[in-house]
């Protein structure tokens, strides 16, 4: 097996010309989205506070959240991004996942989309 990884534009929220396309790579064990506090501040990504995330180690570490578009096959939605450490990588978690209506298939080693997202 190998990894997944997914094409997503990220876009200020307040300046979507300062846009760039990043390669996430999928982790279906995280519920936020991460992006590296260098890539953030290219983007002029602000924190707007900050959340404490349970880390896979069992620790629990505050970190800044900011608001951001995610642009992927043709639609946009806003979302939050955590903003780690400089240089960390770039990690899409289940909110975007959900968001975007992608069904990740570890074995088979691919992405597809539902038709439509539950209502209730």
């Amino acid at each position: 097996m190998g990894d997944i990884y997914l094409e997503l534009i990220v876009a200020n929220i307040n300046d979507p010309a300062l846009h760039q396309e990043i390669a996430f790579l999928v982790d279906t064990g995280a519920t936020r989205a991460w992006l590296p506090q260098d890539l953030a501040e290219k983007l002029s990504i602000t924190p707007i506070g900050k959340v404490p995330l349970e880390l896979a180690d069992g620790s629990v570490t505050e970190y800044p959240y900011g608001f951001c578009l995610f642009s992927f096959g043709g639609e946009t939605i806003a979302g939050n991004i955590i903003i780690g450490p400089p240089g960390i990588e770039p990690l899409a978690g289940t909110h975007v996942l959900q968001d975007f209506r992608l069904i990740i298939d570890m074995e088979r080693h691919t992405v597809s989309r539902t038709r439509a997202m539950r209502a209730k």
